[in-house]
């Protein structure tokens, strides 16, 4: 049970890395974007600031439905996690089956 928390654990841990990385390329590009249009031109600027929204809007939007569709997955797998311990424990209490050659083998 344990090893599948810190596998959700990891698989979010590196999805959040990615995120980050991600992230900090689109603000090196948007960088790049912003000193290649020349501070004097008016329309390229603000159709640059147009830009620059829109890919940050959707970057945040793609995270977000990437966080969400991990956390759905994590719940599925430990809903099953917990539905196969449970059939472990009853299978555990249950005293080994006794076949009926083996019962006749007991002395008694």
């Amino acid at each position: 049970m344990e090893a599948i928390l810190t596998e959700e654990l990891d698989e979010e841990e590196q999805l959040l890395r990615r995120h980050r990385k991600e992230k900090k390329e689109l603000q090196a590009k948007i960088q790049g974007m912003k000193n290649a249009v020349p501070k004097n031109d008016k329309k390229r600027r603000k159709q640059l600031t147009e830009d620059v929204a829109k890919l940050e809007k959707e970057m945040e939007q793609k995270h977000r439905e990437e966080l969400e569709q991990l956390k759905l997955t994590t719940k599925e797998n430990k809903i099953d996690s917990v539905a196969v311990n449970i059939s472990n424990l009853v299978l555990e209490n249950q005293p080994p089956r006794i076949s009926k050659a083996q019962k006749r083998r007991v002395p008694g």
